[in-house]
């Protein structure tokens, strides 16, 4: 079961290599991985700009909370 859900603001985290460490964004869509593992999940974020980008489970922490997006 994914750790966050869709319509959560989220945070990208600094330790790994990305132009994107420390923004925030929303959560779009939830791709799981397929065996349950779920450091392994994926996230489609969407930037308050209308970027949208992936990014793992632990590429993430949670910001707060926003209305779901559908």
């Amino acid at each position: 079961m994914p750790r966050l859900k869709t319509g959560d603001l989220v945070r990208i985290l600094p330790n790994h290599p990305t132009p994107f460490a420390n923004l925030e964004a929303t959560v779009q869509e939830i791709r799981e991985q397929e065996q349950g593992v779920t450091m392994l999940d994926r996230y489609v974020v969407i930037f308050s700009w209308g970027e949208k980008q992936t990014f793992y489970d632990v590429q993430l922490e949670q910001a707060g909370k926003v209305s779901a997006v559908k």
